[in-house]
């Protein structure tokens, strides 16, 4: 059912009111472009599973179960791979700051273990969003 013209307009107008109230909280909700894939770890993926196949054809002409369990490993490690898109290096660098300054904070209300947890929560939830309160 689509809206009305006037349910459209005060649509539009809270969501101009949330951008000007809270463009961090807007930018957290609005639409992300899905990860790219990147044809480089497809390809050392999909290569991976190929050798894998051929380890394990290898295994079922030899008597070697051990071989075959090794040979299905690797092809489940290089689908695995070829899937999920890289990002751990990087997120792992934007933590390492954000680790010091959450440590810093927490000697500051040593009895408020509530808090610092929430802040933590808050702090993941906003690297997750891309977002760096720190900026």
């Amino acid at each position: 059912m689509p809206l009305s013209e006037h349910e459209q307009k005060m649509l539009d107008e809270m969501e101009r009111q949330l951008f000007a109230d809270d463009p961090r909280l807007a930018r957290a909700f609005a639409p992300k472009s899905p990860p790219r894939r990147n044809g480089r770890r497809i390809v050392i993926g999909l290569g991976a599973v190929v050798l894998g196949l051929g380890v394990l054809v290898l295994a079922v002409s030899l008597p070697a179960v051990w071989l075959g369990v090794i040979a299905f490993l690797g092809m489940l490690a290089g689908a695995v791979y070829a899937v999920t898109a890289p990002g751990g290096p990087s997120e792992g660098t934007d933590s390492g700051p954000g680790g010091g300054g959450g440590g810093g904070s927490g000697p500051a209300t040593p009895s408020d273990d509530g808090s610092s947890f929430m802040r933590r929560m808050e702090e993941r939830w906003e690297r997750r969003a891309g977002d760096d309160p720190r900026v």
